[in-house]
């Protein structure tokens, strides 16, 4: 899954909809703020083959459990994906939305790159198409 460009088919973010507190989701969710922001941007400026500026790398969501991060961005030179850092060493990225029942075969993916069980499941929630 490692691209030049890392260009994904569909506007990953349209359908964007993380969960609320009550399903378990909200404790994994950070804060993208002035003083985070660019460690974000960086981590997913390191993980391109294609450089681009910091500035263009649009952060839309982080969610965090353990040492893991699912970073949701977009660049000036793909479309969105969810980039995955174990101890902030890029692991894959994911591009494109899924339908419900797609389910298994996104928890298949992540359980292969050992991401744990809650960022899998509110992952999931990220992407599918509601």
């Amino acid at each position: 899954m490692r691209t030049t460009a890392l260009a994904f088919t569909l506007p990953l973010f349209l359908f964007t909809d993380l969960a609320s507190a009550a399903d378990g989701c909200a404790p994994l969710k950070t804060t993208i703020n002035a003083d985070n922001r660019h460690v974000y941007q960086e981590l997913v400026q390191s993980a391109l083959t294609e450089k681009v500026k910091l500035a263009t790398i649009d952060i839309t969501e982080v969610l965090a459990e353990d040492k893991w991060l699912a970073v949701f961005a977009s660049t000036e030179i793909s479309d969105p994906g969810v980039f995955f850092f174990n101890d902030n060493k890029f692991i894959d990225v994911w591009g494109g939305m899924v339908e419900a029942k797609e389910k298994r075969t996104v928890t298949q993916w992540t359980h292969g790159l050992h991401v744990p069980g809650t960022l899998t499941q509110c992952f999931f929630k990220g992407i599918v198409i509601k």
